[in-house]
């Protein structure tokens, strides 16, 4: 009855983990020797949990665990077991994390000279991150502001998330994550989703988020004379800093700031919401200015002379927005320290992005030609103005000539 028991548990197990989208069962072997059975299984084991995690574990620390019964028992719940991962959390600092869900004595034979040999195979939760792997650097976004703290790390959130330029790490919701960690070390999750545990990335940058000036003028009353009527008015104006700092170096990559203002008739004070509108319009423009600096707008595809694919979609580029483009040249060095200072720019004409998708779109030129193996980056220009209409001569008969405007991007 012990071993069908053990035998449910391990196909309740295998079951949880291949049902389960990322996290895996993966199987380590591993061999060992000693002057006991105990001593060589416990060798085997260390050396499969060493190349399974990375970590270094004594034998004999191992070995002193329990006694092995049988040389091919199948064990999901030993003493052994219970050491061997307890080894494994201290060894890689995830406390509560137990990965290793069990392991098969393959072989443990003694040798003329006394010595025992032992292969062991140890099977293992492993968590396997979703999606394709990604180039994107990953930031945190952080703020000292006492009152408008999160509204500066979410709205600077916000922008960096719709960039789709980065991976934006949250750090503000810590309740949360222990609440859903606690749920994973219960006894109602299966026993592999521990390998989720411990999965946290680090930030490549920091981005300091900082209101700066900042002036409130609320429930400013005036009253007008002739009708005794009160007006209300509340204004408030102030400038968002944006630094990037590299977090291994501490080294400043990036730096810019953004006035903001308004003024709202009616209003004795100004809300939060107002305060978001105008803190993520002055967000959006600064992210703007530093994927132009950082990640500049490329072409992914020559469709033809006149037309390209640019590598931006929806929520970071607009239909009719006007963009000179450049062919990249040579690449330019400093003479004095060898710090690259980027490609020369060609520039060769102006054009507008013509059709928006989800992850590119369609750009369009007005005047140039594009290479087919040329490469390409498109920076933001204003809109040519338009011109104005010729007067015609004055006449006797004739009445005043009409401003005529035309938009040059009109479709």
């Amino acid at each position: 009855m012990h071993q069908i028991f053990k035998f449910l548990l391990i196909c309740a197990l295998l079951f949880c983990v291949q049902t389960s989208a990322q996290v895996v069962e993966v199987t380590m072997s591993g061999s060992g020797s000693g002057p006991t059975k105990e001593h060589a299984v416990g060798a085997a084991l260390s050396s499969a949990a060493a190349q399974a995690f990375g970590v270094q574990i004594e034998a004999l620390t191992v070995a002193k665990a329990t006694t092995v019964e049988k040389s091919n028992e199948t064990s999901s719940s030993t003493d052994m077991m219970s050491q061997l991962n307890q080894i494994v959390t201290q060894k890689v600092n995830a406390a509560g994390n137990n990965p290793i869900l069990g392991f098969k004595i393959d072989s443990a034979d003694q040798s003329g000279a006394g010595v025992w040999q032992a292969a062991v195979t140890i099977r293992y939760a492993q968590f396997k991150k979703m999606g394709a792997d990604s180039n994107r650097r990953s930031v945190v976004v952080v703020a000292n502001d006492k009152k408008y703290r999160q509204l500066i790390i979410t709205t600077v959130g916000d922008s960096l998330v719709g960039s789709r330029r980065f991976d934006v790490l949250n750090r503000e919701n810590a309740a949360l994550f222990d609440q859903e960690k606690a749920f994973i070390q219960g006894e109602d999750a299966a026993a592999a989703e521990v390998a989720r545990l411990g999965q946290a990335t680090g930030a490549d940058y920091m981005v300091i988020a900082e209101v700066q000036g900042l002036s409130l003028a609320n429930n400013q009353r005036e009253t007008i004379q002739m009708t005794g009527e009160v007006l209300v008015r509340s204004s408030v104006s102030g400038m968002l800093k944006l630094q990037v700092i590299e977090f291994a170096s501490r080294k400043v990559k990036w730096s810019s700031t953004e006035k903001f203002a308004g003024a709202y008739g009616g209003v004795s004070n100004i809300s939060d919401q107002q305060m978001i509108a105008l803190i993520s319009a002055a967000s959006d423009k600064l992210i703007e200015k530093l994927i132009a600096n950082i990640y500049p707008i490329r072409v992914a595809k020559v469709v033809n002379t006149t037309t390209a694919v640019v590598n931006r979609g929806e929520d970071s580029i607009k239909k009719g927005e006007v963009f000179s483009i450049f062919q990249m040249g040579e690449e330019l060095k400093d003479p004095q320290s060898g710090e690259s200072l980027g490609a020369m720019e060609i520039d060769v004409g102006l054009g507008k992005i013509i059709d928006v998708k989800p992850k590119f779109s369609f750009f369009k030129l007005d005047s140039g030609t594009l290479e087919p193996n040329g490469e390409y980056i498109l920076r933001k220009a204003e809109a040519p103005a338009a011109k104005p209409a010729a007067k015609p001569a004055a006449g006797p008969s004739q009445a005043p000539a009409q401003n005529v405007r035309k938009n040059t991007y009109l479709e």
